[in-house]
């Protein structure tokens, strides 16, 4: 990634399968981006094999200047920029630091799709991890704990596995249908 600017994050969306190629090309230009990669366990019938794969398909943020606002959307692979109220939209710094920690710390990051709805689950806080003194919304499926992230300005929800010793119930929901502790 390139560091240049104190410019706003911004989202554009690239051509099918061609995140890694337009952040090559961003990189040529010194024209700062962040693309999330997540290592995923691909399986084949003949073998296995981890890869790296975008964390959002067909998405990269950018943080370009005025200047090089319009030569993001030359590179090759390059469609268009996320608009929210006729405008760019723009990705709060926190957030970008946020996704940056997670896949750091090695929390197991999914993108969930946002049509699907999801009933609210418990409110707890995080007393350990990136999330440390969150207050977050907790989801349960086959006894599984996990929590639902959303990032402002981009229009998708994440799902963290937490383990349940971090968390601290604050809120009981009126949907509870199973018990956490």
């Amino acid at each position: 990634m390139a560091e240049s600017s104190n410019q706003p994050w911004k989202v554009i969306y690239c051509a099918s399968r061609q995140e890694k190629k337009v952040s090559a090309y961003l990189s040529q230009r010194n024209i700062e981006y962040y693309l999330p990669l997540v290592k995923s366990l691909r399986v084949w019938s003949d073998r296995k094999k981890w890869v790296e794969k975008p964390l959002f398909n067909a998405y990269l943020f950018v943080r370009p200047t005025e200047a090089e606002r319009d030569q993001v959307l030359q590179v090759p692979g390059a469609v268009m920029y996320l608009r929210y109220n006729g405008k760019d939209a723009i990705v709060p710094d926190k957030d970008i630091d946020l996704i940056k920690r997670l896949i750091e710390k090695g929390y197991q990051v999914q993108q969930q799709d946002a049509t699907v709805h999801l009933q609210p689950g418990d409110l707890a806080e995080v007393l350990d991890g990136p999330f440390k003194g969150e207050e977050v919304e907790v989801h349960y499926h086959e006894d599984e704990v996990y929590v639902l992230v959303s990032v402002e300005g981009f229009s998708n929800s994440y799902k963290v596995n937490l383990p349940r010793e971090v968390l601290k119930l604050k809120t009981k929901s009126k949907h509870r249908d199973k018990s956490l502790w």
